[in-house]
């Protein structure tokens, strides 16, 4: 299992490094500099504009430009590594002109926020979907799977940005207009100075309703799909025949054995729930990585988009190797030694 872990994360290294090669291609191949504000700068002489873009590296070729951003992206691993070893140091990620910081810091003071909302998002959606969608299948047909498969196609099809609106206007400005307060706050992570734990709860309400709606419906109809293909095989026939209770019979045999696809799709989702967290905190003005990408978007920030691109790569590695030690568990057939034969 472990020469296993040690391979996928080595397999995975590549992989990051092959998406920084095309991202940071792709963004090299953009007209618009994120430097341009400094260069257009009126009665700006000629020398200073020069100095600007040698600052920048911008005067160098593509792969000493792209070869001088690694360098500072490894920088922490190899001076750490090196003799005598100095104390880890963060990322160079490179600067952000707009924000006047550096990209790594920026991200770190972000990432909190998002972390909140979408692991809250997350918990949620998997204490719902997962008992919604075992008994959607144990009960196929009755008014119960027919009410979660109607409410389901209309989670599934409400865009966040729309139904973010529509519960800041119910929930939040209609309530205020006519003199009962605010049920729920339509935007920010705290209310002035407060920093407690409930105010929290109270902000991430709505965002994290948005968020996990969807979510909830997918993951529903997805392990509904999946328990009843296994309630239908031989082997839970089998269990059942034998006298043994039904509630064992779906928890221990069936629905473990549907866990595989969906530890799949875990896996994978992440960035499906990034790109949805993007837009809720731009909806919500919630301070995190998603709404921090909107602004660098905005104001041509290629350097925070490619940090925040790699953060997202590595998450997506990361968890989907995750999901294969989950196979493990899941699954005992499932080993990933090499066996003699």
């Amino acid at each position: 299992m472990w020469k296993y872990i040690v391979k996928r994360l080595a397999l995975g290294a590549l992989t990051v490094l092959v998406i920084t090669f095309v991202v940071y291609g792709f963004l090299w191949l953009l007209p618009e500099k994120p430097y341009a504000a400094l260069i257009n700068r009126p009665n700006q002489p000629l020398a200073a504009k020069l100095a600007i873009i040698h600052r920048f590296g911008a005067d160098q070729p593509f792969f000493v430009q792209y070869w001088t951003f690694l360098k500072n992206l490894l920088k922490p691993l190899w001076t750490w590594w090196g003799f005598p070893p100095h104390a880890p140091q963060p990322p160079d990620l490179g600067e952000s002109i707009p924000l006047h910081s550096q990209v790594f810091d920026a991200i770190r003071v972000r990432m909190p926020a998002t972390a909140e909302l979408m692991i809250t998002s997350y918990i949620l959606t998997l204490l719902i979907a997962v008992p919604v969608g075992i008994i959607s299948a144990v009960k196929q047909y009755s008014k119960l799977d027919n009410a979660v498969t109607s409410l389901s196609f209309l989670g599934i099809s409400l865009p966040n940005y729309w139904f973010g609106s529509i519960l800041i206007y119910l929930l939040a400005d209609l309530p205020y207009q006519h003199g009962f307060g605010t049920i729920f706050p339509a935007s920010g992570q705290h209310t002035g100075e407060q920093t407690g734990f409930l105010d929290l709860v109270w902000h991430l309400s709505l965002p994290v309703m948005v968020l996990a709606v969807q979510s909830i419906a997918g993951y529903a109809r997805f392990i509904r799909s999946s328990m009843l293909e296994t309630l239908n095989q031989d082997y839970v026939r089998t269990a059942r025949a034998k006298g043994l209770a039904n509630q064992r019979v779906v928890i221990r045999h069936a629905f473990r054995n549907s866990l595989l696809p969906f530890i799949t799709l875990l896996g994978l989702d992440i960035p499906t729930l990034f790109v949805g967290a993007v837009i809720t905190e731009f909806v919500f003005s919630w301070p995190g990585m998603g709404q921090l990408f909107v602004i660098a978007a905005d104001g041509n920030d290629y350097s925070t988009l490619l940090g925040i691109l790699l953060i997202l790569s590595t998450m997506v590695i990361v968890f989907n190797l995750l999901a294969d030690i989950a196979y493990t568990w899941a699954d005992p057939r499932i080993s990933y030694e090499r066996t003699r034969g």
